[in-house]
């Protein structure tokens, strides 16, 4: 093998290691079923957040944490959010108001820091808060070793 493939190679083993040893089960059970079903840009997404965190923990930066986590009612909301669905949607498939509905958007909007549907996606999918499953729908992360699917 040439020299430079062989460091490559050691290098990539290296990140293998590092990404099977500080992932959750979750994390890599998601990672794993997306590269199984051919899911790329699924896999990438999860790869991308493993080692994100990896990174940021090696670099002694912590992973951006809500001062105000989201209620469950929230992570609800936001996961139909992440799928597509519009406020009214929301409001009649989960039985509360339109109002209710738009104040806890907002609501989320402010402990996210956000001010778009899209960038409250992106940035759940960046702190762990959402990923998406193989059938495509977005899960949303209640906490570390369990989730919940909208």
């Amino acid at each position: 093998m040439h020299p430079g493939r062989s460091a490559h190679a050691m290098a990539v083993a290296g990140a293998l290691c590092e990404l099977f040893n500080q992932a959750s089960e979750v994390q890599l059970a998601f990672l794993l079923r997306s590269i199984e079903t051919g899911d790329a840009p699924a896999a990438a997404r999860a790869a991308q957040g493993i080692l994100g965190a990896i990174a940021s923990s090696a670099t002694g930066c912590e992973p951006r944490v809500l001062v105000t986590p989201l209620s469950s009612r929230e992570l609800k909301v936001l996961c139909m959010i992440a799928s597509g669905s519009t406020n009214r949607q929301i409001a009649d498939a989960t039985h509360r108001s339109i109002n209710t509905i738009e104040a806890q958007v907002k609501s989320m909007y402010r402990k996210l820091g956000v001010r778009s549907r899209t960038q409250a996606v992106r940035e759940a999918m960046q702190r762990g808060l959402l990923m998406w499953r193989d059938e495509g729908v977005p899960v949303a992360v209640i906490r570390a070793d369990a989730s919940a699917a909208c």
